[in-house]
């Protein structure tokens, strides 16, 4: 049990790291999302009457980018447990028929992903020559994201797994927050310390 331990902290320290580099492009999307949108409204009621640039890839831009936005967060979410869930039966069983549970959801995620990859790397490969209409990037820079989601979705349940065979997570949980986000303030601590003199 020691070794699987060892194994799951490993993962989830290189989890972690891709947590903050992914969080850190989701807010250069977000941010050039918005910039794009702002442009293509001043666009459409300012600068349409006054010049005749076109401004057409603006609506592309920010769909890709939304696109991209989503396949990045899905790992993440995954690893939080803030996925949208049905727990009716969850709640209802006991400790064995938790992890039951859990496992069979696991080999049904690990079956998706796995045709998610296979069709995705497919669809990748068929659109190698494919062009978007205005910004005519490669057809790999928008089919792309479908298959980096599940190469994400796939180590944050590899992790998981880790995580519970070791009894370090508990099943349909999440992992707990990063260390350095457990810091409590001061009055949480005088709380804490109250409580735990009672």
């Amino acid at each position: 049990m020691k070794a699987v331990s060892g194994i799951y902290s490993v993962l989830n320290k290189i989890s972690n790291q891709l947590q903050r580099v992914l969080e850190f492009l989701i807010v250069l999307l977000v941010l050039s999302c918005a910039g794009d949108l702002v442009l293509q409204v001043v666009y459409r009621f300012v600068l349409v009457h006054i010049t005749s640039w076109s401004c057409t890839w603006t609506t592309e831009y920010a769909q890709d980018a939304l696109i991209w936005i989503t396949y990045f967060m899905v790992g993440i979410c995954l690893k939080e447990g803030s996925m949208a869930s049905v727990n009716v039966i969850y709640d209802r069983l006991s400790g064995k028929g938790r992890l039951a549970l859990y496992l069979l959801t696991r080999l049904i995620i690990v079956i998706f992903l796995t045709v998610g990859l296979k069709y995705g790397w497919d669809t990748i490969v068929s659109m190698s020559s494919w062009r978007s209409t205005n910004l005519h990037l490669p057809g790999w820079s928008l089919y792309g994201a479908p298959f980096l989601g599940c190469i994400l979705m796939g180590y944050e349940v590899i992790v998981e797994l880790f995580g519970v065979l070791c009894g370090q997570i508990e099943p349909f949980v999440g992992r707990p927050p990063r260390e350095e986000e457990l810091e409590l303030t001061e009055e949480e601590k005088r709380e804490l310390s109250s409580i735990e003199g009672e």
